[in-house]
């Protein structure tokens, strides 16, 4: 189902078991934050999952939520009267998943799901500091409130954003005053008197896009604080997004197998980059591989994924190999969603091991 910020797939109608596992697949956008980009690509991950002959016996909540000050409408936008940086993205997002996990409770009368979480982009960043934020409550707390068992970055931009070509061009874009507000005028300005239906052709026509990213741009455009948000978020994550933050955390610490299973499983965290991604320089990706994590192929299938090599507590970590962008939800929705069904699987079946 999709309303303007939020999307989100249910179990099919007559899918419920008795026993079955309950499992909450959340989604982070990228920068633009809003989440009908990834419409086809959620839409076919859910219809995959329930059609995998190994996974009939587990029920799948997918839900994905457009960032603050991407809202579609004045009375939206007054959640997010002042434009949001990166840790003010993260507290939205954080409690949006604390809100879903309650929603399935509800929904599945008092069954807390595990949960797999997903991010794109700068989402994975955000994704990493969730991650950070819950094995902390945990420690400082001595309690789960839910199983955090895996994570997949999409395209992760996770260290050095202004390094590559892109971010070199827009590092120095934004670094203008007032680049946000005078970017966003601008904008307002070319289309103000388009009609938004010609407006919504004209997106299709000179981006090449498919209706449904022609349809959110178009959205985007109209919104109150939409671009505008989307520069000055640019702007926080040029800033924020510099060294490797994260410690043992997030890439690996001396953890018994299920001592704790509120703690996240470093094996089931799964990394797939763009062979060659213009918002993510190569040797800054290929140096993280080597620091943290180990590389595998795509050629090989899911038995890849399994908790049986001497590095099996590091994040899997691989690149494409072909030639898919690091906008892939515009137009390579079906094969990422395939991608991501086999990395579920897999996330699952080396949770029910521990």
């Amino acid at each position: 189902m999709e309303t303007r910020t939020k999307l989100y797939y249910d179990p099919s109608a007559g899918r419920n078991k008795t026993n079955a596992q309950e499992y909450l697949i959340f989604h982070i956008p990228g920068n633009p934050g809003l989440i009908p980009y990834y419409n086809p690509f959620l839409s076919t991950l859910h219809t995959l999952l329930e059609s995998t002959p190994a996974l009939q016996n587990s029920n799948f909540h997918i839900c994905g939520h457009s960032l603050l000050g991407f809202e579609a409408s004045e009375d939206d936008a007054q959640r997010a009267p002042e434009l949001a940086g990166l840790e003010r993205q993260i507290d939205f997002i954080n409690g949006c998943l604390y809100d879903r996990v309650d929603e399935v409770r509800q929904k599945t009368g008092g069954i807390t799901p595990k949960v797999i979480l997903m991010g794109h982009s700068v989402g994975t960043y955000m994704l990493l500091e969730i991650i950070r934020r819950h094995r902390k409550q945990i420690e400082v707390g001595g309690h789960q409130d839910f199983d955090l068992i895996g994570g997949i970055l999409l395209f992760p931009t996770i260290t050095h954003l202004a390094r590559p070509p892109s971010g070199i061009v827009a590092s120095a874009l934004l670094r203008i005053p007032g680049s946000a507000h005078i970017g966003s005028a601008i904008v307002k300005a070319l289309t103000y008197f388009i009609p938004t239906d010609f407006l919504n052709r004209l997106v299709r026509l000179i981006m090449r896009f498919p209706e449904h990213a022609a349809r959110t741009t178009t959205a985007l455009i109209r919104s109150p604080i939409g671009v505008k948000e989307a520069l000055f978020l640019a702007k926080d994550e040029m800033d924020m997004i510099t060294h490797d933050k994260w410690g043992e955390e997030i890439w690996g610490a001396a953890t018994d197998p299920g001592t704790n299973k509120g703690d996240t499983i470093h094996s089931n965290l799964v990394f797939f980059w763009g062979s060659h991604d213009a918002w993510v320089a190569q040797e800054t990706r290929d140096e993280l591989i080597r620091a943290r994590g180990y590389r595998d192929s795509l050629k090989k299938r899911k038995s890849s994924w399994s908790l049986s090599s001497d590095d099996d507590w590091k994040p899997t970590m691989l690149v494409d190999e072909g030639k898919i962008p690091h906008g892939f939800c515009l137009k390579h929705s079906e094969i990422v969603a395939d991608y991501v069904r086999e990395w579920v699987e897999a996330i699952i079946d080396n949770d029910n091991e521990i």
